[in-house]
């Protein structure tokens, strides 16, 4: 009957210890959870401004083929071709809305040429080009590549006041450190 009795009470004791979770997950102090968060939220950001970085590098490259496919005067009906598909391609993207006019100002002038080809002046159809879609959509491109520029300088000014914030704390922690061993 003692044992019983011992053995009831060492399983009494023992169901609190083994109903506590051996596996507690530590939280990170509100501040750095916090900035964890914000953290997280521009790299969200960072992913939906990179699609359309890389839609308006796009509507580049095909502009800048169409301009290529117009220099080719031994063939200026392939030539024509390409440079209204490289333009449709384009505006198939969703270009940005500074491009847009250009784009469709572009394919109403590469349509036209096409229907007389012989008459096509390759020559003025390539400065409108360049000056209605390719110019246009070369700025949208270079602000986009300074929109990111002046982000990645802010993020450093982050990092350096992280830094400055951790080296403090390591001070005052290494202060209670040896407050405590004296």
């Amino acid at each position: 009957m003692r044992a019983l009795f011992a053995s009831f009470a060492v399983v009494l004791l023992a169901l609190p210890l083994l109903a506590q979770s051996r596996t507690t997950q530590r939280r990170l102090p509100a501040r750095a959870d916090t900035a964890e968060a914000v953290i997280k939220q521009a790299g969200e950001l960072l992913v939906d401004e990179k699609k359309i970085y890389d839609r308006d590098v796009q509507v580049l490259r095909h502009l800048q083929a169409a301009d290529e496919a117009l220099t080719d005067d031994m063939q200026r009906a392939v030539g024509l071709q390409t440079a209204f598909e490289e333009v449709a391609k384009a505006r198939s993207l969703g270009a940005d809305y500074t491009v847009v006019p250009g784009l469709i100002k572009m394919g109403n002038e590469l349509e036209t040429a096409r229907r007389s080809i012989s008459t096509a002046d390759f020559g003025r159809l390539r400065s409108l080009l360049r000056e209605h879609a390719l110019g246009p959509a070369s700025r949208v491109a270079m602000r986009n590549a300074l929109k990111l520029e002046e982000e990645m300088l802010a993020w450093l000014k982050v990092q350096e006041l992280i830094s400055v914030h951790l080296r403090q704390m390591s001070e005052i922690s290494g202060q209670s450190l040896r407050a405590s061993q004296e």
